[in-house]
């Protein structure tokens, strides 16, 4: 419970089913979501190998989200370096399980649709928009992984929260819910993580390099590396020369670099990229906001984690009940990213999700298996 909620739980409006929101691309994509829903769900047979702790999902009746519902407390928090002022809200029912939910990017914000994981008679459901996305705002140079760790703390605080009963993130998301909870892990009760992004060099590399993503994509690789003359540059070299880009004050750089970016990244999210969705959205490169340029400034960076250190300090918290959902066709954040995850938390539950990529916007058996785990917490 939050500190100073009501004793009642609001009602909550019906309206039509609509997707979560896509990774990285800002909040204009969030209509193209429905359009692009083409993931199929193929039906896990009895044979083949189960590991111990690992299911499969199979073709049983997919969920869809909650209700669409409006956040009954929202606000504006400065945070302790006096650096940015985040937006944060909360919604639900003020007396349910306290959840913390944790957006992609970086960069990328919080949605109204991130709502709709989560039952609101069940969840007090606490989003809030890291330094710098969505509707928060600052000086771009502080924004580091240990500032939002921090932040995180401060809203807790703020809000009067003894634990996070629920720690829900995917993606980038699932990265900070890790860093978090390894350093607070008396503050965290259970996770749900999915489209898991362990922040090594090499899942850094992997989406942006002709010898990872670029296998399946090759031509589109091309043009994306070209676009900032860096054909047959090594993904570092791309990396810096996107990251400079994307921030130039220079409106006509940074446009041409947003939407070249925007048409290779969103080619990753799904088993089936519609074109023409890709060049509509990348022929509005002012409506991405600033959400790519800070996402390039921490893959430049090595997003300011030591991976081999996060994924060691989950000794921390081995004992907390955890699932990580994946797809299994995942071109973002390769599945080796949740297997690595799982060797580290032995009592996690895995679910690879078949004909599945990163973007639960996109795949629905993806979004349904998530649904499924944060249900398992009511």
């Amino acid at each position: 419970m939050i500190r100073g909620a009501g004793s009642a739980p609001p009602s909550y409006p019906h309206g039509p089913m609509a997707q979560t929101r896509g990774f990285q691309l800002g909040r204009q994509f969030a209509r193209w979501a429905p359009l692009a829903s083409t993931a199929l769900l193929w039906p896990t047979g009895p044979r083949g190998p189960r590991s111990r702790g690992i299911r499969r999902c199979s073709a049983e009746e997919l969920r869809t989200p909650f209700p669409e519902i409006e956040a009954r407390k929202t606000g504006n928090l400065v945070t302790v370096d006096g650096t940015h002022s985040l937006y944060y809200e909360v919604s639900g029912n003020p007396k349910g399980k306290v959840v913390l939910f944790l957006h992609g990017g970086p960069g990328d914000g919080s949605s109204p649709k991130h709502r709709r994981l989560f039952d609101p008679e069940v969840f007090c459901i606490v989003a809030f928009d890291q330094r710098g996305a969505g509707q928060s705002v600052g000086k771009k140079e502080f924004n580091t992984t240990e500032k939002l760790v921090q932040d995180i703390e401060q809203l807790r605080l703020h809000l009067g929260v003894e634990s996070w009963e629920l720690l829900v993130g995917g993606s980038w998301g699932s990265t900070l819910a890790l860093a978090y909870s390894t350093r607070f892990p008396a503050r965290v009760k259970a996770m749900v993580l999915y489209s898991i992004f362990i922040p090594s060099q090499a899942s850094i590399e992997f989406p942006y390099s002709a010898a990872g993503a670029g296998l399946f994509f090759p031509e589109a690789h091309e043009a994306f590396a070209a676009a900032v003359d860096a054909t047959g540059a090594q993904p570092g070299e791309l990396l810096g020369r996107y990251a400079e880009r994307l921030a130039s004050e220079d409106t006509k750089v940074r446009n041409a670099a947003r939407s070249a970016y925007l048409r290779w990244i969103m080619r990753l999210l799904s088993l089936e990229p519609d074109e023409s969705i890709i060049e509509e959205v990348a022929r509005n490169p002012e409506d991405a906001g600033d959400g790519l340029a800070i996402e390039m400034r921490y893959m430049a960076n090595g997003c300011f984690v030591d991976a081999d250190q996060l994924l060691e300090e989950c000794k921390r918290i081995a004992h907390l009940p955890c699932a990580i959902v994946h797809g299994r066709n995942d071109l973002l954040c390769p599945p080796a990213n949740a297997w690595r995850l799982r060797q580290r938390l032995p009592r996690a539950k895995l679910i690879f999700v078949p004909q599945a990529g990163h973007s639960s916007s996109l795949a629905p058996a993806l979004r349904s298996e998530i649904l499924k785990a944060i249900d398992g917490h009511r």
